[in-house]
Parts: structure tokens; C-alpha cells; sequence
């Protein structure tokens, strides 16, 4: 840099002393300019560039017209007022630097030397005035410009590849101007072609990166293109990868990738993808230079993030951020400026999301006036315009919620037709507004009655359905408006076609290659959609079994995908040995934490993560194509598909099967036996009193006080009376042989009793209870009882194979009152002078994450007697409390990850509260809860808890079962027995004798932190209730 000043100076005193007419005087002159912008290009003083322009003037005046530098030094200062222009916006610099290159180009013959250079040059600055401006005679003659280029650089491979780069994003810029796929797809071409010589520089070949990832995103936008993501993400990785963090194109590359990254989570719902859609954008906002031309679209680009971020977790912090960088972005973006439309819809966005949570009608208010305003700033014809009219109509709509004002609905409607006409028939976007204007539509038709807006809404959905390139996502949401639809006109038949269609989409919403979170928040976006799909099927005429695998297709979907990849394949072992060796192989890449790799990947954290990525992706692909070569084999054309009707009544060989299932046209209960597949009608069940009981059951967070009595008086009389009279089970059995059924209850149903249901009040029949009649095991699915049974315990070989893992957490640290659990290390030492009788070993390992997650790999059965915390927001975070919670939490996720059914364990016992049940509607249909987690691990039965539990029985009911499982032996039968005579011994007060016995014998123990808080000890109450078996 002072060497450089120090040629400056000299060079301006060289300059000075020469006469006006010296014939050196515009070598020097254009010498000194290219001194002058590269110390701008490292001070970035405004006084070097703005000398640099003068000099260059300079330089022109002092060269004759016809002399061969002259067009040179035109460019040369054409080049520089670009620079000045893209710094301060001042459309006469450009329209000045464009004028320049223009008299360039024309006074240079073809064939020359520069000719390429100022047609690229010319192509760079009209496609910058385009975009400034709008104009399309600028962009055509740009693309000419760049095509003439290229032609005339044939035979410089590096130069060329330059004028390629540009024509790629000339060529994009009019496809975003006219829809033209042809267009796109020559941007991409020739921005794959820019890549070809391998001499490039790093410094120019990210530039090449950076433009085709550009162009791949936007087609991925527009035909929906997985593939083109992908790549467009992995080559705009290696574009931000190949510059130096001081760069000035690097923050370009970051705003692109953040960008991709962030389209890419729309698609998938990555949560990955989305934080590092934020991380890359702010660290875009952080590099960029003062004043810098790209502010607008990095602060813009880092508020949409963090506002979608918002939607997924939740946190306001993100969305008051997301408000405070668009506003930002206003503030810094010129009124004339050609993306200032763009921030206004971002920010409008934003405040309808507040609105949405607070309910602050300013906020909906500001959103449809920054919409609207940003929808009148954009051309008619603008690719934009479509999406800020789009987002208009949701904001209209939300305001007709709240006020019921029909002209909010009304222009509404009008705004959504109009994002309809300006999209493309073959824009990916296209479908999601026929999606918005279908539901307007349907609006309006509830409120007036108009045949025609009925049919208008039937149509949106429908032509939305066909439209190609279309999200799984938005399909199954233009498929259920068509049902309700046709269902609203009792037209069964075709409401029916619609949601099986849906139903089968599922699986396309969460890919394998997804991490399993991801998973749950896209699918639980379409909870119920199987029960509806069911039902409806049952109104259409569809027989039992057809409307049952719906249910089974449409439920636990995340279930069934590891279901498939960790079942049984020792007969395809024993048949195809090689088919058998990559199911393995591909089931261990895929089957692994979507975030911890299984093989080696680049150093560096992006490469790496996106090498993953694309390794899990591929693997997915070749599972699929996989699945379809093994079933092509004979005798394995069934292979990892649904259950058949013959295999569900052979699933019922140990008792029936109760799938009740809950919808909003009507409620059923599917019962499995040997001998065939009914339905029993439901009556007096509806979906409105299902969710008011669930509700009432968690808002009182307690048993004691809850009218618990109601509950499940109410559960015998709707459901569980009604299908064990048409089973034949109406009286207790006569002597021990409890029969035995399974229940798979579906929505707010799974989070209540139904094995406790019946009349239990004193003075009530014996028998007009479930647990008096027989004896209760749930499941999640047919499918998942199923894969249960098809796996063998573990063996006796060793010590380790026997051992009973115990974990008692008396204390856990800082939760209140030291989270005291006097009883839990009673639990632990009663199960251990139990295990010699049990033909097991005692093991206490350290209480923590690690430890036991080792342990279990060798354990027959573990018993955890402690704190459980349920999450409503994210199942798959609920957790035992262990010593390391806050810090290294044993969670559902990380046990559903961890595969033990190579050799697998036989029985958990979770003697912690609010195990076996999931507190969100939203994730009912996924069973995420941690006894769920303690099965998809490998556990043959688990025992777990649906609320609080009294810390004082727990000793006693895991005492009964055990003395069972003592005397009947380690077995299927036993487990579920003895939970069984545990639950009815503690209803019938024998365990509450015997426990008060023991307590006046011993000294007060301290605080009973595991009690129903809120009882009455002469209320009696049902502490026996909460506890459930989930086995085989």
C-alpha cells in the first residue's frame, strides 16, 4: 500500500509537468488510473475512485479520435463509472459507462483483440440498467452482447469462460422477466460451460460457481427440481469455499447460498439447512463493506430466514429479529431502489407472522399496507409480483378471521386470482395460490351460499392438484380442500379418491435422508389426515381392511421408515447374500443421526455437512430402487410392504386388536381377530369431545384435580364397552385366564386411558370395567406389533445378556427441592433382591447419558425409576432426567437412534412420569414419546406412564410385577400379567394397605414429589391409572 501510494504520487507529478499536447500524456493519464483504482480496490476510498474517473476523462480528451487506444480507454473509464454506479446508484454513471462501451464496441472492427472484451463489458452494464430500470430492450441487447462475446473470445478459454458466466446471468435475468424456460435452461448451460477449463482460477471459477447455483435455484423454484437444489447448494458451497473471507464476491456468494439453503428447507423442512440459511446470511451481513450494493439483499435475505426459522421453533427472538433487520433493510434500500419491493413484502411477512402469535391487530394492519404497497411498486410482468399478491390475500384473509369483514375476504379473493393469472402454468408457485384462492373461495361459500364460488374453490384445488412440479406438501393440502369439498356434498366417492391419493404422498414429505426431526415437523402438518382418509373411505363403501391400511399407510410414517430398514432380513440373507450385504450397508448410512457422519467427509464444516447430505440422499435414492430389486425376487414380492388382511388377523393370534379410530364425519373402532376384519360404528364419540377430555386431562396438569372418575365413564360408554361386548368380553373370566387385547387408539385418543375405562365407583357392576374383563397392552400400529414379534430376545450366553440395568434418581439435580424422590432407591433395591430369582444380575452404572446408553446395549431389561419430562413442542427432546440432563440429556430422539435389534433387549420399565404419552395433538399420529423411542430402539415391552405418578405406590406396582414375572417366568405373557394385577391391586386399595403398613413402621421419608399434587387423600384417587404396557 505505500508502495503503491508512493507510485500515485509520483505519477501525479509526472502527469502535472507534462504539456496538455505531449503525445505520453494519456499512457500516463491511464497508467495513474489503474493505480488510483487498485489502492481503491484495497482502501476502498471513494477519492481514488473518483480521481480514477477523472484521470480516465482525461485520458479520452487527450487521445485522438481515430487513434487504436482510444476505445481502450473509453472502456477503462466505462468500467469505473459501473464501479462508482453499483457503490451510490446514480443511473448516470451507468447510462454515461454504457454510452462508452457502446462507441467501443462500434469503432472496433470484428477480429480485433478487445472487441470481446468491451462486447462482455457492454453486456455487463446494460443487464445492470435492466435491472434498475426494467427495461427489455437493455436486457435483449445484453444477452447479444455476451452471445457476441463469446463468439468473438473462441479461442481464449479464459476470457470466454468469463462471457459465458455473464450470458448465463443475462440469460437468467430474462427468464425472470418473461418466464422463458428456455431461457433457464441456456443460463444454466452455458454457466456449466464457463466451468470447463481447468486452469481457471479460484478467484473466477467461484464466480462460475456462484452464477450457476443462481440459475440451478431458480429452476429448481420453478419445476419443483430436487436434483437442481442440490446441486445448486453444493456448487455455491464451493464458490463461498474458494474465496478468501476479505473478498468483496464473497459476501455475493453468501447471500446466493443463504438463499438456496433456505429454498432447500422450504422443500425438505431441514432444520440444518434453515440455521445455516441464517448463519451464511449473517455472516454475509457481517463482511459487507460500508455503503455496499448488496446490503439490501443480505439484510433481507437474513430477515426471511429468521422469520421461517421462527416458524419452526417457535422462539420470538427470532421473529422480533427477523422485524428489526427488514426494517433495516427499508432504511438503507433508496425509494427508487428495483428491490425495495422486495423488503417491503419481507417485512410484511414478518408482521402478519407477530400477528399470528400476539394477535396485535397493528401489526396486521402494517402487513397488509407494506404488502399492498409493495405490490403497486412492482411492474406488471415482474416475476416478484405474483408472491407479493400471493402474501396480500393470506394477510386479507387473516383479517376477515378476525373481523368477519367480507370486504377484506372479497379483495382477497380478487388479489388471489390475480397471483393466479401472473403465474406460469407451470410454476411450482402456481399451485400454492390455487391452494389460497381455493380456501377464500371456500370461505365465501360458507358465508353466502354461492354455487359458483363452490365450484370455483373445487376447481382451484384440482387444477392446483395437476399442476407439475408441485411439493408434496402443497399437493396433499390441494388434495384435502378437494375432499372437504366433495365431502361437503356428500359426494364420498371422490372425496375418497382425493385422500388416498394424499395418504400415499406421505412418505414423499419426509424422505429417509432427513433427519428424523425434520420429519416430524413436515408431517405433523397433516396430522389426522389418515383417520379422515379412513372414515371417509367407510362412508365411500370401502370394506374394513382398505379403510384399516389407510390408517396403517398414513400413521407413524417415521415408524415404518425404521421399521423397514431394521427389520428382519435373515431369509433375504440366506436367498441373496449380495441384496442382503447393501441393504445393510445403505441401512447403516441412513439408519445414523442425520448430523453425525458414518464415513470420512472433507475437513471443513460445510463440506462436510453437505457431503453428508448428499451421501444420505443418494443412499435414500439407491434404498428405494433397492426395495424394488428385492422385491422382484420370488417369494419376496410382499417385501417391507404394508400388512396384508391375512397377516393383520394372524397378528391377532394372541388376542384381538382394537384400532379405534377418530375423525370429524365419524368415529369407528376396526376390530382385528383370527377370524376376519369388522367395524363397530362409534355413535356417541366425536372428535369435538375427544379433544375437550384431552385438553381437560393436560390443562389440569393433575389426577387430583380432574374429575378422572368422568373420564373414563365417558371412555367405557362411547368406546371401550361397545367393543368388548360385540369381542364377546362381557364378564371377568372365571379363574386367572385373563384374555388379552391390544389397543391402538389414533389423535387425542392416544393420549388417554382407555385400558382404565369403565364404572369403578363404589356400588358400580365388577364388570363394568376394561381391567375387570382383561388385560391391556397398546401399540402404536398393526405393522409396528407385527416387526415386534418378528424379533427373538435376547439369549442367555452372558452375563452382560442378563443383566438388569437399574437407574434410581433420588435426587436430580436443580429442579425444585432437589427433585427428591424418597422411594425411587426402594424401587432399585427391590428390583435388585429380585434378580437372582429372575436368573439376572444386578447393574448400577454411573447416572449418565453415556453410561447407560452403553449399558443397554447388553442389558435384558432396564428399569429407570426417576423424573421424566415430556415436551410438547419437540417429542423427540422429552427425556429421563438423569444426573447430566440439562447438558447431555438421554432423550427420546437420541434412544429412537439407538439400535438394538441385532440383539435386542427384552423389557423397559419407566418408573418416571409422562412417558408413554405425547402432549401435542400435533405429533399424535407419530407416537413420539419416550416407551415409543424405548421400542424403536429394540425394546420387546416397555412400561411407561401417561401423566404424574404418585412416588410412593411406584415401589409397590413394580414390586407386583416383578413377583410376576418371578413366578411366571421372563416372558411376553408375563410382563403384561403383571402390570395387570399390579394396576388392580392398587385401584382395589390392597397395595395402599400394605404401603400404609410399611409407613408406620418406618421414619417420614420427606417430600413425595412424584404425588398428584392437589389430592385429596379421602378423595381416593386413581393413582392407578396412568400406567400402560406397550409390548408385544
Amino acid at each position: 500500500m505505500d508502495a503503491l501510494s508512493i507510485a500515485i504520487e509520483a505519477a501525479e507529478r509526472t502527469v502535472a509537468a507534462l504539456p496538455p499536447d505531449h503525445s505520453d500524456r494519456a499512457t500516463l493519464l491511464n497508467n495513474l488510473g489503474i493505480c488510483l483504482v487498485e489502492r481503491f480496490s484495497l482502501s476502498s476510498s471513494m477519492e481514488d475512485l473518483d480521481r480514477a474517473i477523472e484521470v480516465a476523462d482525461a485520458a479520452i480528451d487527450s487521445t485522438p479520435q481515430q487513434h487504436p487506444d482510444r476505445p481502450r480507454y473509453m472502456d477503462n473509464l466505462a468500467t469505473r463509472l459501473g464501479m462508482r454506479f453499483g457503490l451510490i446508484g446514480s443511473i448516470n454513471d451507468l447510462n454515461r459507462a454504457i454510452d462508452l462501451v457502446d462507441m467501443a464496441v462500434e469503432v472496433t472492427p470484428p477480429g480485433h483483440l478487445y472487441r470481446g472484451r468491451f462486447l462482455g463489458n457492454l453486456a455487463i452494464w446494460l443487464c445492470k440498467r435492466f435491472e434498475g430500470i426494467g427495461s427489455t430492450d437493455d436486457l435483449d441487447r445484453s444477452i447479444w452482447a455476451a452471445d457476441m462475446a463469446v463468439e468473438a473470445l473462441s479461442g481464449d478459454a479464459s476470457r470466454r469462460a468469463n462471457y459465458l458466466s455473464i450470458l448465463g446471468n443475462c440469460l437468467g435475468r430474462r427468464y425472470q422477466q418473461t418466464g422463458s424456460k428456455d431461457d433457464l435452461d441456456r443460463a444454466i448451460s452455458v454457466a456449466e460451460l464457463s466451468l470447463g477449463d481447468p486452469g481457471q482460477d479460484a478467484i473466477h471459477r467461484a464466480a462460475y460457481l456462484n452464477t450457476l447455483g443462481l440459475w440451478l435455484g431458480e429452476r429448481s423454484d420453478r419445476t419443483g427440481s430436487k436434483v437442481d437444489l442440490d446441486r445448486a447448494v453444493e456448487v455455491t458451497d464451493m464458490a463461498v469455499e474458494a474465496l478468501p473471507p476479505e473478498h468483496p464476491e464473497r459476501v455475493i456468494c453468501l447471500i446466493n447460498l443463504g438463499k438456496i439453503l433456505g429454498r432447500r428447507f422450504e422443500m425438505t423442512g431441514s432444520m440444518s439447512d434453515l440455521d445455516r440459511a441464517v448463519e451464511v446470511s449473517d455472516a454475509g451481513r457481517q463482511e459487507l463493506p460500508p455503503n455496499s450494493p448488496s446490503q439490501t439483499a443480505c439484510l433481507n435475505n437474513l430477515a426471511m430466514w429468521l422469520s421461517r426459522r421462527f416458524d419452526r421453533a417457535g422462539s420470538m427472538d427470532d421473529l422480533n429479529r427477523a422485524i428489526q433487520v427488514a426494517e433495516l433493510a427499508l432504511a438503507v434500500t433508496a425509494s427508487d431502489h428495483p428491490e425495495r419491493s422486495v423488503c417491503l413484502g419481507t417485512l410484511g411477512v414478518c408482521l402478519g407472522k407477530r400477528f399470528d402469535r400476539t394477535a396485535s391487530m397493528d401489526d396486521l394492519d402494517r402487513a397488509i399496507e407494506v404488502e399492498s404497497t409493495a405490490g403497486e411498486a412492482i411492474p406488471t410482468g415482474h416475476p416478484f409480483k405474483a408472491s407479493h399478491w400471493d402474501a396480500l390475500g393470506v394477510w386479507l384473509d387473516r383479517r376477515f378471521d378476525r373481523t368477519n369483514s367480507m370486504d377484506d375476504l372479497n379483495r382477497a379473493i380478487e388479489i388471489g386470482e390475480m397471483a393466479v393469472e401472473a403465474t406460469p402454468l407451470n410454476h411450482m408457485d402456481r399451485a400454492s395460490y390455487l391452494n389460497n384462492l381455493g380456501c377464500y373461495l371456500d370461505k365465501r361459500y360458507e358465508r353466502s351460499g354461492s354455487l359458483d364460488d363452490l365450484t370455483r374453490s373445487l376447481s382451484c384445488f384440482k387444477e392446483g392438484w395437476d399442476c407439475p412440479g408441485t411439493p408434496p406438501s402443497i399437493r396433499i393440502r390441494l388434495a384435502l380442500g378437494a375432499a372437504e369439498t366433495y365431502a361437503s356434498q356428500s359426494n364420498w366417492e371422490e372425496s375418497s379418491q382425493f385422500l388416498e391419493r394424499a395418504v400415499e404422498l406421505l412418505p414423499a414429505v419426509s424422505p429417509r435422508s432427513s433427519a428424523h426431526n425434520d420429519k416430524e415437523h413436515m408431517l405433523a402438518d397433516f396430522v389426522g389426515l389418515a383417520s379422515t382418509a379412513a372414515a371417509v373411505a367407510l362412508n365411500a363403501g370401502r370394506d374394513a381392511y382398505h379403510a384399516l391400511k389407510l390408517l396403517e399407510l398414513g400413521r407413524g410414517i417415521i415408524t415404518n421408515l425404521l421399521m423397514d430398514m431394521r427389520g428382519d432380513i435373515s431369509d433375504l440373507k440366506q436367498r441373496h447374500a449380495g441384496l442382503a450385504d447393501e441393504f445393510v450397508s445403505l441401512r447403516d448410512e441412513l439408519d445414523s443421526p442425520a448430523d453425525s457422519p458414518v464415513t470420512s467427509a472433507p475437513s471443513n464444516g460445510a463440506s462436510s455437512l453437505e457431503s453428508q447430505a448428499k451421501r444420505r440422499r443418494e443412499a435414500d435414492q439407491r434404498f428405494t430402487e433397492l426395495i424394488a430389486e428385492i422385491r422382484a425376487q420370488p417369494g419376496f414380492g410382499s417385501f417391507f410392504l404394508p400388512p396384508t388382511a391375512d397377516q393383520m388377523m394372524a397378528a391377532a393370534s394372541l388376542g384381538p386388536i382394537i384400532v379405534v379410530n377418530l375423525s370429524s364425519y365419524r368415529c369407528d373402532a376396526f376390530l382385528v381377530q383370527l377370524d376376519g376384519i369388522s367395524v363397530v360404528e362409534l355413535p356417541d364419540l366425536t372428535l369435538e369431545e375427544a379433544q375437550r377430555q384431552a385438553h381437560g386431562l393436560h390443562s389440569h396438569g393433575s389426577v387430583g384435580s380432574f374429575n378422572m372418575e368422568s373420564l373414563v365413564e365417558w371412555l367405557w360408554d362411547v368406546i371401550c364397552r361397545p367393543c368388548l361386548d360385540v369381542l364377546g368380553f362381557k364378564d371377568a373370566p372365571s379363574d386367572d385366564s385373563w384374555p388379552r387385547v391390544w389397543w391402538i387408539p389414533t389423535r387425542y385418543l392416544s393420549r388417554l386411558p382407555l385400558h382404565a375405562a369403565g364404572r369403578h365407583a363404589a356400588g358400580s357392576s365388577s364388570t363394568d370395567t376394561v381391567i375387570d374383563r382383561v388385560m391391556s397392552t397398546y401399540a402404536s400400529s398393526i405393522k409396528a406389533l407385527i416387526h415386534g414379534r418378528r424379533h427373538t430376545i435376547r439369549g442367555h450366553d452372558t452375563a452382560e445378556a442378563n443383566s438388569a440395568l437399574l437407574v434410581a434418581m433420588r435426587e436430580t439435580p436443580n429442579l425444585s427441592a432437589g427433585g427428591l424422590l424418597p422411594f425411587a432407591a426402594d424401587e432399585a433395591d427391590m428390583l435388585a433382591s429380585l434378580c437372582p430369582s429372575l436368573g439376572l444380575k444386578p447393574n448400577m452404572p454411573p447416572r449418565r447419558r453415556d453410561e447407560v446408553l452403553a449399558r443397554l446395549k447388553t442389558c435384558k431389561i432396564f428399569h429407570f425409576a426417576g423424573h421424566g419430562q415430556s415436551d410438547p413442542t419437540d417429542p423427540s427432546r422429552s427425556c429421563l432426567l438423569l444426573e447430566d440432563w440439562e447438558t447431555n440429556p438421554l432423550t427420546a430422539g437420541a434412544l429412537r437412534d439407538h439400535r438394538l435389534q441385532d440383539n435386542p433387549p427384552f423389557f423397559a420399565y419407566l418408573s418416571a412420569c409422562s412417558t408413554g404419552a405425547n402432549e401435542s395433538e400435533r405429533f399424535a399420529d407419530e407416537g413420539v414419546h419416550l416407551a415409543h423411542a424405548f421400542q424403536l430402539a429394540g425394546f420387546r415391552h416397555v412400561v411407561g406412564t401417561l401423566w404424574r405418578v404418585s412416588d410412593r405406590h411406584s415401589v409397590h406396582m413394580a414390586r407386583v410385577l416383578y413377583e410376576t414375572m418371578q413366578h411366571e417366568g421372563v416372558t411376553d405373557q408375563a410382563v403384561c400379567r403383571g402390570l395387570h394385577r399390579a394396576v388392580r391391586a392398587l385401584r382395589d386399595g390392597r397395595i395402599e394397605m400394605e404401603w400404609r403398613d410399611m409407613n408406620a413402621a418406618l421414619p417420614r421419608r420427606g417430600a413425595d414429589i412424584r404425588d398428584i399434587v392437589g389430592c385429596d387423600e379421602d378423595a381416593k384417587p386413581l393413582y392407578w391409572v396412568p400406567y400402560v404396557h406397550f409390548g408385544v
